[in-house]
């Protein structure tokens, strides 16, 4: 659930004065807490020691950054000083927390008796994924590849969206940490009272 805050923006106030002047109602900060709380669940059930540093790095840099003060300057829109390439490296720790956690999550379904190639497909195709979402910006922006600019965005929220959605789809493996199955009884006719 951390990521969902971590990805969704909900900004306020919706017509800010100046246009940089909003905050985000679901700050990065409290999903990265969160996220923090997730992968330390995950001890003992997969190798999280770099995903965990990724994951310091990445709320240390999101706390700063929730404050429209200090946002606004480092975001080209509203600084003509600031190049994109700036931008692309304050985020690159997020991109790199969901690389590892992809790879991790991905080795252990792949190594599992039976292995879970569910799992191990999924994940592996988003961690080549989140490499693309690396060395995509430096070619787009970097490059010049004005071309390159709509796609990696697009990729940015497709792949984001997807890696989110198999973490719900997964959570409850025991070999990572979950509960098993959702056991659902259906309920008969026989085992109601009979209706007056």
């Amino acid at each position: 659930m951390g990521l969902v805050i971590v990805l969704v923006p909900a900004n306020f106030p919706s017509d800010p004065h100046p246009a940089w002047e909003f905050y985000d109602a679901l700050p990065d900060p409290v999903g990265w807490a969160l996220v923090l709380y997730g992968v330390r669940s995950l001890r003992g059930h997969l190798d999280v020691d770099v995903v965990s540093w990724l994951a310091w790095v990445a709320f240390a840099v999101s706390v700063p950054l929730w404050f429209p003060q200090l946002n606004h300057l480092l975001v080209p829109e509203y600084n003509d000083d600031i190049d994109v390439s700036f931008q692309w490296m304050l985020f690159l720790p997020q991109t790199l927390f969901s690389l590892m956690l992809a790879r991790a999550i991905g080795r252990a379904g792949e190594l599992r008796e039976p292995p879970d190639r569910f799992v191990a497909g999924r994940y592996g195709v988003l961690t080549w994924a989140f490499g693309a979402l690396i060395v995509l910006p430096v070619v787009a922006y970097g490059g010049g590849v004005d071309g390159l600019v709509t796609p990696t965005l697009v990729g940015i929220g497709l792949v984001n969206a997807v890696f989110v959605y198999y973490l719900f789809r997964v959570h409850r493996r025991p070999w990572l940490g979950g509960p098993g199955p959702l056991e659902v009884h259906p309920v008969t006719r026989e085992g109601r009272p009979p209706s007056q």
